[in-house]
């Protein structure tokens, strides 16, 4: 299997660096000048601007056969949820008439994904994963498996994020991993070796737990082999991993990541990138899907 070289990485955050609700269609159009932002939602938005970023400016001077064969590839624990959410309860408390139309599309669950491939005209496969914490894993993952498919030669996978109010927990001045996290982060890549490349994805596994949370007998030595040759181990400082963790699977995971809902793993993949390690794993485990997902990559070619 060849890897997959991760280029360049481009995303936006609600409560980081100025990213807001209210800056959302103006930071939209700096990316999509001619692409109005009056009817879009901020979870399409976010994953414009972000997808815009990782490309710099790239897209303009792509090929139609380029085009033809790059791929969309979008996680997303909670999709369209509040999109669905303020277009349903209008039409149940005002009447099926007062709702626009014009707002529907942003309740189908691959709307900010399509939109990406709609905006940038790329007409490679377009795949939304909606897998709970674990889905910017699952689509890196896909990604990776994927291009050693022949499915598509370039991609820009990510996630994005957008809760409904009503899923928000109140403000804490708690540890990371209990605070909320929207916004979108995309990375373009190739399984084409160019100028720079920030990380390589070498490898990646997903899998269902029994009830007890121990892995299936015949997955375990795959389990235990992924973490072979390893020197980074993705935990964020002062994350409460033990406690989170099903007793059957603490002896097979040497130290996993536990993560924010649906943007899962970014921060060890931030933190991996930033590390003087060549190689690691990031380890992503759903208590509410009764999975975890692993992703091996090793540090990429820095431009010198």
């Amino acid at each position: 299997m060849k890897p997959l070289l991760v280029h360049r990485k481009g995303e936006i955050f609600l409560g980081r660096d100025g990213g807001s609700v209210e800056s959302l269609p103006t930071e939209f159009q700096k990316v999509f000048p001619g692409v109005s932002p009056k009817y879009i939602d901020p979870l399409s938005l976010m994953a414009g601007i972000a997808a815009g970023r990782a490309l710099d400016g790239r897209g303009t001077a792509f090929s139609e056969e380029t085009r033809r064969d790059f791929s969309v590839i979008v996680g997303s624990a909670l999709g369209a949820m509040e999109s669905v959410v303020d277009f349903d309860g209008q039409a149940v408390s005002k009447g099926p008439n007062t709702v626009n139309p014009m707002d529907f599309p942003n309740t189908v669950a691959n709307a900010a994904g399509s939109r990406i491939g709609i905006w940038l005209q790329l007409k490679g496969p377009n795949v939304t994963l909606t897998n709970g914490d674990t889905s910017f894993l699952d689509a890196v993952g896909f990604a990776w498996e994927g291009m050693n498919s022949g499915l598509f030669s370039d991609c820009l996978v990510g996630a994005a994020e957008k809760a409904p109010s009503f899923l928000h927990p109140p403000p804490s001045p708690g540890p990371a991993e209990t605070r909320w996290k929207e916004g979108a982060c995309f990375l373009l890549a190739s399984g084409v070796e160019r100028e720079e490349t920030l990380f390589e994805v070498t490898d990646y596994f997903s899998l269902q737990l029994k009830p007890d949370g121990s892995p299936p007998p015949a997955f375990v030595p795959r389990l235990e082999g992924f973490w072979q040759g390893v020197e980074w181990l993705g935990a964020p400082a002062g994350t409460p991993l033990e406690s989170r963790l099903p007793q059957g699977l603490k002896r097979y995971v040497p130290n996993p990541a536990v993560f924010e809902l649906g943007l899962g793993g970014l921060e060890a993949l931030e933190a991996f990138l930033a590390s003087s390690h060549f190689r690691g794993v990031i380890a992503v485990f759903s208590g509410m899907e009764r999975k975890i997902s692993l992703l091996k990559i090793t540090q990429g070619k820095r431009r010198s």
